[in-house]
């Protein structure tokens, strides 16, 4: 036998240790992501689900393996950190969709966009946290937890639905642009009720100290408006100065790399100034699509087009990769027995959604000249899911019973609101945006 060099234990795709666990060697981690990736797009074509959805089957399953003694995803200690969704995952997603945008269609739905983003998520997770306290029995910080958490959206199973069914591009750009920004406020207001809490000396299970909470509503929306309105700075300088770089190269694939150090540098500046890196990166990609590639003498079209195609696919990637980690990292063993706070809990998000939603259009129909129809308003509405954000959010929490109740609800919730939503929507779009052209904003 030739015994010239030892192989290493990690080099096996597949080993059975003594104890006949199955563990699956880290290096094998990018072919099988691939492999899952094109499995779930594959099956998707054929039975018309959403890959999205399909990953998201593929990760339950995945999770519910680990369940068994016998099997093991890239050893036990592996674990997934969930700031590289929020901090490597997501910031492409925003970038790529806000750099398709055309600023003249976002300027007709900039306001109500921009309001349901920040205005909308605290509404959401007031109304959210209150229902969830008085009427689920939650406590106090357990319920505005949650609700902060879970009010950002994810637009990505809603643009799986409008790929199929043909609505107006200003609804899609209205929801797509919601979604950018609202991750950073649900962000924003996550980390404020957690200080609050602390702060507060609340053993984060219950009340505070003394029964009351000392909010200074003034400084909470001082801090918000340094938080959005600075990162949003940032985004502008990042991306204007990426510009004047753009303007002296013309090669593809080096003004490529800079769009990904443009997305990147915007977010590591904003967070290491404490200011929202997300919002940087939607105004960035904004800028990007708007402003960089409109001058060839500044971006040439064989640029544009690399670039463009580079983004979608990071995109794709991203994107998969967010909603595989949604469902592998769902305990399905706590939904027994938590049904009832479960849907709850849903009833509590979709009431929050539409307290936020309708008042916020109807007031925006008053004071812009492009109107929001109905029919749109109950769109916004239904396609208010939860996604990957939520999860991330939750599972970046330390290890304590005030986690493990939130992940409880929280993947409940995502798992109800991506199929019962996503059931109901495609159901609502198919029937009235039978005639593209009657559903114009008036």
């Amino acid at each position: 036998m030739f015994t010239g060099f030892n192989i290493p234990a990690t080099v096996m795709a597949v080993a059975a240790s003594e104890n006949g666990k199955i563990v699956i060697a880290s290096e094998y981690i990018i072919p099988i992501f691939l492999g899952t990736v094109f499995a779930a797009a594959l099956f998707s074509s054929k039975i018309k689900i959403p890959y999205t959805m399909m990953l998201v089957g593929i990760g339950i399953i995945i999770s519910i393996l680990s369940l068994s003694p016998k099997f093991d995803i890239i050893g036990s200690d592996f674990a997934v950190d969930p700031k590289l969704i929020l901090d490597f995952m997501i910031p492409p997603l925003i970038f790529e969709a806000m750099m398709k945008i055309d600023y003249q269609e976002f300027r007709k739905v900039r306001l109500p966009a921009l309001l349901l983003a920040t205005v909308g998520v605290i509404v959401a997770t007031l109304v959210g946290g209150f229902l969830l306290t008085y009427v689920a029995g939650l406590p106090f910080m357990i319920a505005f937890a949650f609700a902060a958490l879970i009010a950002p959206t994810d637009a990505a199973m809603v643009i799986e639905v409008f790929k199929k069914v043909k609505v107006p591009k200003l609804l899609s750009t209205l929801m797509e642009s919601e979604s950018s920004f609202n991750d950073a406020t649900g962000i924003i207001a996550f980390s404020s009720i957690l200080a609050l809490s602390l702060g507060a000396g609340s053993n984060v299970m219950g009340t505070p100290e003394g029964g009351i909470i000392d909010f200074d509503l003034v400084n909470a929306a001082e801090h918000f408006g340094i938080v959005f309105f600075g990162g949003a700075l940032i985004g502008i300088a990042i991306a204007a100065g990426a510009h004047r770089l753009h303007a002296m190269v013309d090669d593809p694939f080096s003004e490529t790399a800079l769009t990904v150090a443009t997305v990147f540098g915007a977010m590591v500046l904003s967070n290491a100034i404490g200011v929202s890196g997300l919002v940087a990166v939607a105004v960035a990609g904004l800028y990007f699509g708007n402003v960089t590639i409109r001058s060839e003498k500044v971006v040439s079209v064989r640029v544009k087009e690399t670039a463009f195609n580079f983004w979608e696919l990071i995109a794709f990637f991203a994107n998969s990769a967010a909603f595989l980690f949604l469902g592998a990292t769902m305990d399905l063993t706590r939904f027994p027995g938590n049904f009832t706070l479960i849907g709850l809990a849903f009833a509590a998000v979709l009431a929050a959604r539409a307290a936020s939603t309708y008042p916020i259009l109807a007031i925006t129909n008053r004071i812009t000249k492009d109107k929001i129809p109905t029919v749109w308003k109950n769109v916004v509405f239904l396609g208010g899911m939860r996604g990957a954000v939520s999860v991330a959010l939750v599972a970046s929490l330390p290890e304590s019973d005030f986690k493990a109740t939130l992940e409880t609800i929280t993947f409940g919730v995502v798992l109800s609101s991506l199929i019962l939503q996503y059931i109901v929507l495609t159901g609502y779009i198919k029937r009235v945006f039978k005639r593209y052209e009657v559903q114009e904003m008036t």
